[in-house]
């Protein structure tokens, strides 16, 4: 399972977060996700591994590389699970919501929306020099019904950066 490559022939990272094009080869990963007591398991559907059970409420995050080689996980199929939205889908949902600037805008265009999420969004920016660390969250307006591709996310980040639109692909399956 070796890494792979662009158009041009140039090396493609294993995970966006790789620092290397080499893969685990010690097998750490897989070991450990088959031993009962360590928190490791291997979600096969998305080919991850993860560290389970972390925080209140169970959630997981995803190992990217092996703690013991360094080496890269397996490339992940989570994208897999996502609709692909087309170039003429876009084209087509960025001419409806032009002109959109504020949530008000939003609302009185497209309606209520399916999930108005007043952390939708978290942003973490590292301390710095300068300054600490910062934790910012941004109100998120979803809406499901405006295209069957995609899902419509306008987030308000304030007064500095204004309302910004986000096509994502839906969910396949359940």
């Amino acid at each position: 399972m070796g890494s792979r490559k662009n158009e041009s022939g140039k090396q493609l990272k294993p995970t966006f977060s790789s620092v290397t094009d080499t893969l685990c080869v010690c097998g750490y990963l897989e070991r450990a996700s088959e031993e009962p007591e360590v928190p490791i398991v291997f979600d096969a559907k998305v080919n991850e591994y993860h560290i389970a059970n972390i925080g209140k409420n169970g959630g997981h995050r995803v190992i990217y590389h092996c703690p013991w080689c360094g080496g890269a996980a397996p490339r992940s199929k989570r994208a897999s699970l996502f609709a692909t939205v087309t170039d003429k889908e876009e084209g087509r949902l960025r001419a409806l919501v032009q002109g959109v600037v504020t949530l008000d805008d939003v609302t009185r265009k497209f309606g209520k929306p399916d999930h108005d999420m007043a952390d939708g969004i978290t942003i973490r920016t590292p301390p710095s020099d300068d300054k600490p660390q910062q934790i910012k969250s941004y109100r998120q307006l979803r809406y499901g019904g405006l295209s069957k591709t995609a899902d419509v996310h306008f987030t308000d980040f304030g007064p500095d950066g204004g309302v910004q639109v986000t096509f994502q692909g839906k969910h396949l399956g359940k």
